[in-house]
């Protein structure tokens, strides 16, 4: 195996969840918790998530321990200065991603791979501040990591052919399957994910039909495995927000521009699951539609 250790920034869902695959693949890892303060939380975290698998009888017991005991989890970025692919899954912000590959060149050696796990920011932005670009590449999982197998590999402007080679058997080392893309804004599912999204939005709010009614036609109709406000609340309102603002912001076209439902659902801290409250309300089970984007009653 090329890759034999892997460092992973950020220890948030996705990082988490991209450290439970790659451990459980056999190789060590090391997760270092971004913002202030201890790796407790992430530490329950992820032992909670492994032993709902364990309970509900998809994880032996045995393979649980074998993945724990192989995921280190730091506060430290100086920890990951002997492994031989780091993947950043940090806030999307190109100024923090781009300072945090500046620092990184200075901690690991010349052979170690920088990657980044964004979902529509520039490859290519990030690699410039660095001075081995050659090494720099995206590698987006998709949420949740340990189920959804496909991994987009990002050919940003000056990735080597060799680490694109490295990237590709990796991600097939690890039992997911790899997609080549060059460097766009959006890369491929979230180039055509995103304006799918923010067209039934606009159909909302056009009163074309009703939140549940969208979503069971492409359910039904189009075989998605969720309708498309089911899939925002998911994703996290603000994220589709931020794709659909850095995709508008490179092509200028309405179309990828974020409708106003969205941006005031944002405003206001609606941001599907994680907040209870999104385009549904998950107060109770099942989900219901949220009934403040009702049409009002004259």
């Amino acid at each position: 195996m090329e890759i034999e250790k892997v460092g992973i920034i950020g220890t948030g869902t996705m990082g988490l969840g991209m450290a439970h695959v790659i451990a459980k693949a056999g190789i060590p890892v090391v997760a270092v918790k971004a913002t202030p303060g201890s790796t407790d939380r992430a530490q329950q975290s992820l032992a909670g998530d492994l032993g709902k698998l364990v309970e509900r009888g998809k994880m032996p017991a045995e393979t649980r321990d074998e993945i724990l005991s192989r995921i280190t989890l730091t506060t430290s970025e100086s920890d990951v200065a002997g492994c031989s692919l780091v993947i950043e899954s940090v806030k999307e912000d190109l100024e923090i991603k781009s300072a945090l590959f500046k620092r990184l060149e200075g901690i690991v050696d010349a052979e170690c791979l920088l990657t980044t796990n964004t979902s529509t920011l520039s490859v290519t932005a990030m690699m410039s501040v660095c001075k081995e670009r050659g090494r720099v590449a995206g590698l987006h999982f998709f949420n949740p990591a340990p189920v959804m197998s496909l991994v987009e590999v990002i050919h940003a402007f000056e990735t080597s052919n060799h680490t694109v080679r490295k990237l590709i058997n990796f991600c097939t080392e690890i039992g997911k399957e790899p997609v080549l893309v060059q460097d766009t804004t959006g890369f491929i599912v979230n180039r055509l994910l995103t304006p799918y999204i923010l067209d039934a939005v606009r159909m909302l709010e056009r009163g074309t039909g009703t939140i549940d009614a969208i979503d069971r036609a492409m359910m039904t109709g189009a075989g998605y495995p969720m309708g498309p406000f089911a899939l925002a609340d998911y994703i996290g309102l603000d994220v589709v927000y931020a794709m659909a603002s850095n995709i508008y912001d490179d092509v200028r076209q309405q179309y990828c521009s974020p409708p106003h439902t969205l941006q005031r659902l944002v405003q206001l801290g609606y941001l599907g699951r994680k907040t209870s409250k999104g385009f549904y309300s998950y107060a109770t089970k099942p989900p219901t539609p949220n009934p403040q984007l009702r049409h009002p009653v004259a």
